[in-house]
């Protein structure tokens, strides 16, 4: 299994400010490759555990948004699984970087507040635009000297949950699928009545 990606201060810091994420598809969230049944229809796969992170995200408070330069309603069917709010969810797009300032328009963020994850020549500027810029292991070689962050999977083989584990461990000192540190009950102050266990106080 890949270890973890490494992840310099200064870059924690950034991930810290995070409130948004902003996906490509094709090579992100999927594997890229592009497969058509007998009809013409497009069939892609999708990796569940990216997805699990992703409503985990959302399920905090995030916002998640997709960008994509080519138009597909498997895509849309997935987003719509997910929950991701049809407005957000931005395909066709040929300039990459408009959709981006009008996800983030929308979302009242600034672009130090987001983190954009692409794979390809056609995500550079949106990524360049973002607070922090994040590629799954098989990017094009042009994008990973470009990203801040190296994921360690590829893409639609869980890169994307890897990134929602990542910031949920910097922001809270655990990983997405463990639970959390539960904090330790505080001593009771002078004064304080103890309850006896089982009351409701």
């Amino acid at each position: 299994m890949p270890a973890a990606p490494i992840v310099p201060e200064d870059l924690r810091t950034k991930l810290l400010r995070v409130r948004g994420i902003v996906l490509d598809v094709d090579g992100v969230l999927t594997d890229g490759a592009l497969t058509f049944d007998e009809d013409g229809r497009e069939l892609k796969s999708f990796d569940v555990k990216d997805g699990f992170g992703l409503v985990l995200m959302r399920d905090l408070g995030y916002r998640i948004g997709i960008i994509s330069s080519r138009s597909s309603r498997v895509v849309a069917q997935r987003c719509r699984d997910l929950k991701i709010p049809e407005e957000n969810v931005q395909q066709g797009e040929i300039d990459k970087v408009t959709a981006f300032d009008r996800l983030l328009a929308r979302w009242e963020l600034a672009p130090h507040e987001v983190v954009a994850v692409g794979d390809d020549l056609p995500d550079l500027g949106m990524m360049r635009r973002a607070g922090v810029s994040a590629c799954p292991a098989d990017a094009v070689r042009i994008v990973k000297d470009a990203a801040a962050l190296h994921l360690t999977r590829p893409g639609g083989q869980g890169a994307v949950r890897e990134l929602c584990d990542l910031i949920l461990e910097i922001r809270r000192g655990a990983r997405a699928d463990a639970p959390a540190a539960v904090a330790p009950p505080q001593p009771p102050a002078d004064g304080d009545v103890i309850p006896f266990p089982g009351s409701r106080g």
